[in-house]
């Protein structure tokens, strides 16, 4: 599950609503007014500011459930887990049947990847619907679960001619919408349950799970669906997710999700739908790249806790969006000490010194990143651009050179490796690997006409003071996507 800035505002509104969710939700105790305040600075984006009045508010009415819920969504939503699960605890408690901090507490769990505790909590959540919603939805099966008679006429009147207990299951068994339409909630939960067990790499459950509940229909294909709105990010998600669990042979499609979910920064799922569609591919060179990739970019294939991918994604937004430099840091730090050889933690640390004017931290940090991970193709390139900036070419040469012995089709680190190379007066070496960026160029579409400029007027007047052009100015590859 993605979590947005959108759903920080719907858990604030959701927390003053009453526990039936039917009516609209009504504004409870609020001294200070912290959490109306609070609204305000989250719909304009100002989560820090956001934070801090939910913390007021939680102080002023430390009873209050729409003080714990706000505090909790928005403490999650800055990666401030434990004082989540703290304000969330304490709302559980208070009132033991509160739909919405049921659910808030099943979220939370299952985004720090205790599945566990948030299959206890979906547990609650489904006990809360009539017994015969309960024994349906387990037992039933799709046709059920999605409407076994489509608009059959004596059906429709048994729904709307009989007692209104009667009605309720005619409608939610036999017609259009199906349990699932009747109760919309519970495909919901259904859709949570698929993504843990893909996640606890369960893909065959997940798949299971999928059909009986009608979450996926036969004679679609998801993964055109996929293809055809790729510029959209929500829209690639949501299909090629479900090209996953409906299409297992469709290996590029699979593969490709992996790859979009690494960039994203789920590398979790990310690792094993590359794994996946790694294995089930029939071609050799695709099995030898997917072995390449899960190298090179998931280190190795290590199973990395949740917890710490979460603190990696949010203490990137944390400077970026928030510009909360410190508060990033702290969350960064976490989850190095959770995962020490997850690499990308040290990849944003060191960005933030660098950004910071501390050059030599942000070096010394990408060091702590290649000793924990020393076939990480992004940190060796992002180490040997700092180097680059520094004017220390010697050892930018080195960490280039490594950069493309990991991945031979970096444009922007061979032509890195050849400006270092210029800068240390092997003119030879230099013009060898421009010509073969040149080549990767003219494959790839990517002219460099600048760069094969600089190297024709190499050759006719020979070296000059000036190094060659860096067509890839960015410092730190891969910040913006995860």
């Amino acid at each position: 599950m993605r979590w947005r800035p959108a759903l920080v505002l719907g858990m604030l509104w959701l927390a003053s609503g009453p526990a039936s969710g039917a009516e609209p939700p009504e504004v409870g105790p609020d001294p200070g007014g912290h959490l109306h305040f609070a609204r305000e600075a989250s719909r304009t984006r100002r989560f820090p500011e956001a934070l801090a009045q939910v913390r007021r508010a939680d102080a002023a009415a430390p009873t209050s459930r729409a003080a714990l819920l706000g505090h909790g969504a928005v403490a999650e939503f800055m990666g401030e887990f434990a004082e989540a699960r703290g304000a969330y605890d304490r709302a559980v408690a208070r009132e033991p049947h509160h739909l919405p901090a049921l659910y808030a507490s099943a979220l939370l769990a299952f985004r720090v990847g205790e599945y566990d505790r948030a299959i206890a909590f979906l547990d609650r959540l489904i006990a809360a619907h009539p017994a015969w919603v309960r024994v349906t939805f387990a037992y039933a099966p799709a046709r059920f679960q999605t409407g076994l008679f489509r608009g059959y006429p004596p059906v429709a009147w048994a729904a709307e001619a009989g007692p209104a207990w009667l009605g309720g299951i005619v409608r939610g068994l036999f017609l259009e919408r199906g349990l699932l339409g009747e109760y919309p909630f519970l495909r919901h939960l259904v859709e949570i349950r698929i993504d843990m067990l893909m996640e606890k790499g369960d893909l065959e459950g997940a798949r299971r799970m999928a059909w009986g509940y009608g979450i996926v229909e036969s004679g679609r294909n998801y993964c055109e669906d996929g293809r055809r709105y790729t510029g959209d990010s929500d829209a690639t998600f949501r299909w090629f997710r479900l090209a996953a669990l409906a299409q297992p042979e469709q290996a590029d499609c699979i593969w490709w999700y992996g790859q979009w979910l690494t960039d994203e920064g789920f590398v979790r799922l990310g690792r094993l739908m590359v794994l996946e569609g790694t294995r089930v591919t029939p071609v050799q060179g695709n099995k030898a790249s997917g072995a390449r990739y899960v190298r090179i970019r998931l280190s190795g294939g290590q199973d990395i806790a949740k917890r710490a991918e979460q603190l990696s994604r949010i203490g990137r937004q944390r400077h970026d969006r928030d510009g909360d430099p410190a508060g990033a840091a702290r969350l960064l730090e976490e989850a190095i000490r959770l995962e020490p050889s997850f690499v990308r933690p040290y990849d944003h640390l060191a960005r933030i010194a660098w950004e910071g004017g501390d050059h030599e931290g942000a070096v010394a940090t990408l060091r702590r990143g290649v000793e924990a991970d020393p076939d990480s193709w992004r940190t060796h390139r992002n180490l040997a651009k700092a180097f680059d900036g520094l004017g220390r070419h010697a050892e930018a040469e080195r960490h280039f050179r490594r950069t493309v012995e990991l991945f031979d089709d970096d444009l922007g680190g061979r032509l890195g490796l050849a400006r270092a190379l210029y800068a240390l007066g092997r003119f030879g070496e230099y013009a060898v690997e421009t010509e073969r960026a040149l080549k990767l160029g003219q494959a790839w579409g990517t002219p460099l006409g600048d760069v094969r400029v600089f190297l024709e007027e190499f050759r006719t007047r020979g070296p000059g003071k000036e190094l060659p052009p860096d067509p890839d100015p960015r410092m730190f590859i891969g910040w913006n996507r995860d």
